[in-house]
């Protein structure tokens, strides 16, 4: 019996609740969530990568209890665990953290914000700022429910907040631990995480002494000693690796190239969907040398695949106009040559400089070769490049409609998958609307405006959306998926 695809268009679920005890549940998402219920209420603890995100959270939790939020605790200071800060607060819950994650958010969130941005992330107004803080630990009671919130040492950040739930036994990690794929072992453009040091397993391995039955991590399942014994492995691997190559005097360039081709097979049969080993091994050189800039992004080469100075003379030396260019580099890109297409485009962009059209298909080209790599972080190298493209196509026609459909394409998939907010992406495929559409185009914006109804649980609206795309291209094969789901 042949395997049938899952449908890419398909209603999501967005987080699903694991039952760990009785009293004890996980809100698996891109990001985990942690509830703890005692006699007088409930502490949430991480808060969810965006707002819409933390409302489905608070939704989940209203199925199991409807005790009052008491705390909302973060276990540091990223984003992604921060986000959903104010919709708890909200709910009546008091946010709670070290004074150093409180610290960070102010002072360190402002360059991650830059960063993160610039990869393609939409993010909504700064986190909520913790109202209630400890320096090292503390106690805090939710009736017949202590916590024991406890900083066990550096880990992927330098403020990492464990929690002990005693009665329970379990631990809620933070990123201290991250499992089911390849880990991130920290933010790339900040010197904290995995630099070139024992940190971060010695806080394991602190962690560790408690014994507990359950370890509830920041990313991926539920943390058995297994998976526990693969961070540590995958760590000192890379501490160990790194250092021996620095020392034999390699380049980042040599090192990076030695280390990828050489790589056991253990550590790549590990998924990628943040972290990379690239990451890790600039992680931890950038802990071995002396850099005034912050982090390790600024050393990472770029993922965009490159092309053979002749193959693209080649290509290239007898067209005569862009339409030329793009069917060109839409040939090149069906054979999976994505650095030769690329290269084609990026150079109708110079010769055709005062052409929309140019910037907005080379924009396209980057998004649709984003799709092979796999990790997030990774993508951003052509969700960068792809933003600078749609901006100059904008800068040169503020109402070039098939610029603001891409833009609006992109922010809606991205809401879809993540959960996210709709309404930049809706506002971007209006104005394309407003400036005109025609077949496949006006098929996309339906499907658009479809996805995001969807994303917002409106199937009702979704599905009116479809129709109006497939009557407007009746090939359109995303809104026949969608509307088939």
């Amino acid at each position: 019996m042949r395997n049938i695809p899952e449908n890419p268009f398909a209603p999501r679920q967005y987080g699903q609740l694991v039952k760990v005890t009785e009293r004890v549940y996980l809100f698996r998402n891109i990001v985990n969530s942690s509830i703890i219920i005692g006699d007088n209420g409930i502490a949430v603890i991480d808060t969810q990568v965006n707002q819409m995100m933390a409302r489905r959270l608070y939704n989940a939790i209203r199925t199991i209890t409807d005790k009052p939020i008491l705390y909302a605790i973060n276990t540091h200071y990223h984003w992604d665990h921060t986000n959903g800060n104010v919709i708890f607060r909200q709910a009546g819950a008091t946010v709670v953290a070290r004074e150093m994650t409180k610290d960070f958010m102010v002072n360190r969130a402002p360059r991650q914000e830059t960063f993160l941005r610039s990869r393609g992330f939409t993010l909504g107004d700064p986190p909520f700022l913790p109202q209630q803080t400890f320096t090292h630990e503390t106690e805090l009671d939710l009736g017949n429910q202590p916590l024991h919130l406890v900083h066990l040492g550096k880990a992927e950040t330098d403020d990492a907040t464990a929690i002990r739930v005693p009665a329970e036994d379990c631990i809620v990690s933070g990123d201290t631990v991250m499992t089911g794929s390849f880990p991130i072992f920290g933010q790339p453009v900040m010197n904290e995480g995995l630099m070139a040091n024992h940190d971060w397993i010695n806080t394991i391995k602190e962690l560790r002494n408690y014994t507990p039955k359950y370890v509830l991590p920041g990313h991926g399942p539920l943390a058995q000693d297994a998976e526990i014994d693969l961070l540590l492995q995958i760590e000192s691997y890379f501490l160990t690796e790194v250092r021996k190559h620095v020392e034999q005097g390699m380049s980042l360039t040599e090192l990076l190239t030695e280390m990828e081709a050489n790589l056991p097979d253990w550590i790549c049969s590990i998924a990628e969907v943040w972290g990379t080993p690239r990451y890790a091994i600039l992680r931890v050189y950038r802990g071995l040398i002396d850099d005034p800039e912050p982090g390790w992004q600024h050393l990472k080469p770029s993922v965009i695949p490159t092309a053979d100075t002749e193959k693209l003379h080649q290509k290239t030396h007898e067209l005569q106009n862009f339409e030329a260019y793009r069917e060109t580099a839409e040939e090149v890109a069906e054979g999976n040559d994505f650095g030769l297409a690329i290269a084609i485009l990026r150079t109708a962009t110079e010769k055709y400089a005062n052409l929309p059209e140019a910037w907005t298909e080379y924009a396209n080209l980057l998004i649709q070769a984003s799709r092979t790599v796999s990790s997030v972080l990774e993508k951003g190298d052509f969700f960068a490049e792809g933003k600078k493209a749609l901006n100059t196509a904008l800068e040169l026609d503020p109402d070039y409609a098939p610029a603001h459909l891409l833009r609006g394409y992109n922010h809606i998939l991205s809401a879809y998958r993540n959960g996210d907010e709709t309404k930049t992406g809706l506002e971007a495929i209006y104005k394309a609307l407003v400036g005109g559409l025609h077949g496949a185009q006006l098929a996309q914006a339906y499907f658009c405006i479809g996805l995001a109804h969807r994303t917002n649980g409106n199937e009702t609206l979704a599905r009116e959306a479809f129709t109006k795309a497939i009557n407007a291209d009746a090939q359109f094969m995303p809104a026949q998926l969608a509307s088939m789901a």
